[in-house]
């Protein structure tokens, strides 16, 4: 039986490994199953960073960055999760009142 550790760690490679071979010119049911599956890769991670802190509890100087990671993959999660939503929702309503971003609209924001 294999350790339950290395679960999310298959399920993420799995799902890293099909948005990897996803087109760029991808549908909108592919890019939307891309973003689902960035989520739950973000929720691995995660998972893999509270054991981490788990098992490094003694290293007071460790766990503070672990948590600090944990809480940024939640949001990330959560975001991705969100957008996801979002997009299935608006994309079964055909209201007029919601217009897709122009290609150059979507820019991202500086870093």
């Amino acid at each position: 039986m294999k350790p339950t550790i290395n679960a999310p760690v298959e399920a993420a490679a799995a799902a890293l490994a099909t948005a990897a071979t996803s087109p760029m010119t991808a549908t909108g049911e592919e890019t939307l199953t891309l973003v689902w599956d960035l989520a739950r890769i973000a929720h691995h991670l995660g998972e893999l960073t509270a054991a981490a802190r788990d098992r490094w509890a003694a290293w007071g100087t460790v766990t503070p960055h672990l948590r600090q990671a944990e809480v940024l993959v939640a949001d990330a999660t959560r975001c991705l999760s969100h957008a996801a939503g979002t997009y299935a929702f608006n994309a079964t309503r055909p209201d007029p009142a919601i217009v897709p971003l122009a290609a150059t609209d979507t820019a991202r924001p500086a870093a």
